[in-house]
């Protein structure tokens, strides 16, 4: 998930200050693409082990006059090692500096890429263990603190892994070791020895060392076609003072255990006073979900389909004499392609060039999910997990992320937006809204995330993998939030999220329109729109859709998920579609209290089309689906910092379809 990365120069390093300099404000730059939210570093010495971590991005970080002093203070050692983190924000707010990585506990000092999704469990399980802030490594030291004191370092990790669950990069040390472990169990984490022998960088991503060894002052040193990948479920210790390596299960008993007694000093900036999203009062709870309410009786007396579920409020829906929509009338049953024709389709682009089979975009929700438990055990590929996380994403939805990596061997690679710029720009969008409500513009609000086609063809060209494998499937097809524009038609080329030329111009001239009409929405995230439209719209889909191929049957689905790898399901109510998605109880509230019906209204119907549930059945679901849940309401509104109470007023107050 977040970006970890190091430097350490034996002795005999002949490495100049500068260049260590250089070498590691790249490193940390180039991380960033990991993690904007916050950013820490740590310098270790014979003497003392120093760190500097703020709640800020790494390119702010290497302006504070902390860093440049660590920096400085390395440069008068024989012996250097250095190693820093860019965090995505998980399990603990980063205005805690305590939750900011480097985590230090007792004698140990840990940078953490992944996520421990058990921690809570494991704390329960051992009250001797006091927690002392949120963030999930912490869980691990304290277990090493723990264990390491029954025996070697080595044997007090092992014991940890049994307990713990979820995916583990990192990089630790012992201030009494001079041994620094590395371990992986998705495959994150790559190192590259020096010419000399001498130096090692590693990181969580192969291409972050490729450009840190060809684009610095690091280049004279490192060779990138040298990069390897540290062994899965191996650790590696590596000596500080030579750079050798040695595997952790033929490590001696007291590896790890020099005579070394560093003094562990860390500085970071002050914690930010401000009422965190999570700290809501049960007053403002009662507010919300009284105002989060829809006029039941008026939506369950509107006239909808005699086939399917959607309402005579669907934008361009018409039914016939038997009271069929038009939508049913034209709707094609999906015609699967088969497994046999998906390898052949991913074996004919395998490149020699990469180690890897194809690139799987994982957003923690069950089709994807599912996805990559198909494409290694029953496909037999050799995937890489692909995440954009531009500020939605939930942690629920990174924890099932990495519960499926960890078990799978599957390298994540997550590319970080700048999330609290993301954020202000969907806010910016919220309140024009808000100022003049239309649902065709609706889609603005989530503009922000559809880069992750781009980023998906970028990393594709930067890892030389020959196929991207996209979960997307015909049933969720939504384009009714278009249509709320007059576009009649869509799904040009039956590619359901695709416009023909016509239409996306007449997309485009509705948004002037609107634009004109609500100046609010002349603001910083135009540029987030208009790229947002870019990359859904115009750029192009050179991938293959997974359930083009492979039926897709949501029990057997769910059953996979649930019983192999203990999937989360949303908190407290049995759904398992949208969980990923910070925004979606937003936009469907919106939908239902407005137009009667939300997205779970057009996947129900599509299933019933399919076949796959009557319609009796699919009506009773859909009162649980359209709950829309107060505390996932308020999650999305302090996240883009609006008042839940004044914004659900003003929804309220709008004039209905029904």
């Amino acid at each position: 998930m977040c970006g970890i990365f190091g430097l350490i120069a034996g002795k005999n390093a002949a490495i100049t200050a500068e260049e260590l300099n250089k070498g590691i404000e790249k490193l940390l730059l180039l991380s960033e693409s990991r993690g904007k939210e916050a950013s820490g570093i740590c310098a270790i010495t014979d003497t003392s082990i120093r760190i500097h971590k703020r709640c800020v991005r790494a390119k702010e970080l290497i302006r504070t006059g902390e860093y440049r002093e660590i920096m400085s203070g390395i440069d008068r050692e024989t012996k250097r090692t250095v190693m820093g983190h860019a965090r995505m924000v998980t399990n603990g707010s980063s205005h805690n500096p305590n939750n900011n990585q480097p985590v230090i506990r007792g004698d140990f000092v840990c940078i953490h890429n992944g996520i421990i999704v058990n921690d809570e469990a494991v704390w329960k399980d051992h009250p001797e263990m006091v927690r002392q802030d949120e963030v999930d490594t912490e869980v691990l030291l304290a277990l090493l603190q723990k264990y390491g004191a029954e025996g070697s370092i080595q044997e007090a990790f092992q014991k940890c892994l049994k307990e713990l669950k979820g995916s583990l990069s990192i990089a630790l040390i012992d201030k009494r070791s001079d041994r620094l472990l590395l371990y992986t169990n998705v495959g994150s984490l790559y190192i590259v020895l020096s010419k000399t022998r001498d130096m090692i960088l590693f990181a969580s991503e192969r291409y972050i060392l490729e450009k840190a060894v060809t684009g610095s002052e690091l280049r004279r040193y490192f060779r990138p076609a040298k990069i390897r990948q540290v062994p899965l479920k191996r650790g590696w210790f590596v000596n500080l003072s030579d750079c050798s390596i040695i595997d952790m299960k033929r490590a001696a008993q007291d590896a790890g255990k020099a005579e070394y007694d560093r003094e562990i000093i860390c500085t970071s900036g002050r914690e930010e006073k401000r009422v965190y999203a999570q700290m809501v009062s049960p007053g403002r709870v009662r507010q919300v979900e009284k105002l989060l309410c829809v006029d039941t009786e008026k939506i369950d007396a509107m006239r909808r389909c005699t086939r399917c579920l959607l309402p005579e409020t669907f934008p361009g829906i018409s039914f016939d004499e038997e009271g069929v929509c038009s939508v049913c009338r034209s709707y094609k049953k999906i015609e699967y392609k088969g497994q046999e024709k998906l390898l052949q389709e991913i074996k004919k682009n395998v490149s020699d060039k990469s180690r890897f089979d194809c690139i799987i975009p994982l957003s923690g929700g069950r089709d994807s999910c599912y996805m990559i438990h198909y494409a290694v055990k029953e496909l037999g590929l050799r995937p890489v997990a692909y995440t954009y996380d531009w500020g939605m994403v939930t942690d629920l939805a990174r924890r099932n992320i990495q519960r499926m990596c960890s078990e799978l061997g599957v390298e994540h690679i997550l590319i970080s937006a700048d999330i609290a710029r993301k954020r202000k720009n969907v806010q910016l969008n919220v309140k024009a809204w808000l100022k003049h409500p239309e649902l065709f513009t609706i889609p603005l609000f989530m503009a922000g995330d559809k880069q992750f086609f781009y980023y998906a063809q970028l990393l594709k060209k930067q890892m030389n993998v020959g196929t991207i494998l996209f979960g997307m499937n015909w049933l969720e097809e939504t384009q009714f939030k278009v249509k709320f524009a007059n576009i009649k038609e869509t799904g040009k080329n039956e590619i359901y999220y695709d416009l023909s030329g016509r239409n996306k111009v007449n997309l485009m001239s509705a948004y002037g329109k609107e634009f004109v009409r609500n100046p609010a929405y002349l603001n910083r995230s135009l540029v987030d729109t208009f790229s947002g439209y870019l990359s859904y719209y115009i750029l192009p889909k050179n991938y293959l859709q997974f359930f083009d191929y492979i039926p897709w049957e949501q029990k057997k689905i769910e059953k996979v998920i649930l019983e192999e790898y203990d999937w989360e399901k949303a908190k407290g109510r049995d759904e398992t579609w949208r969980i990923g998605d910070g925004t979606a109880p937003f936009y469907n509230y919106i939908y239902l209290r407005l137009a009667g019906f939300t997205e779970f209204d057009t996947f129900k119907s599509n299933q019933i089309r399919e076949g796959m549930i009557a319609r009796e059945t699919a009506l009773e679901e859909l009162k649980v689906c359209n709950m829309i849940p107060v505390d996932e309401f308020i999650w999305y509104c302090d996240t883009i910092n609006i008042d839940p109470v004044e914004t659900l007023k003003i929804i309220n107050a709008q004039k209905t379809l029904y």
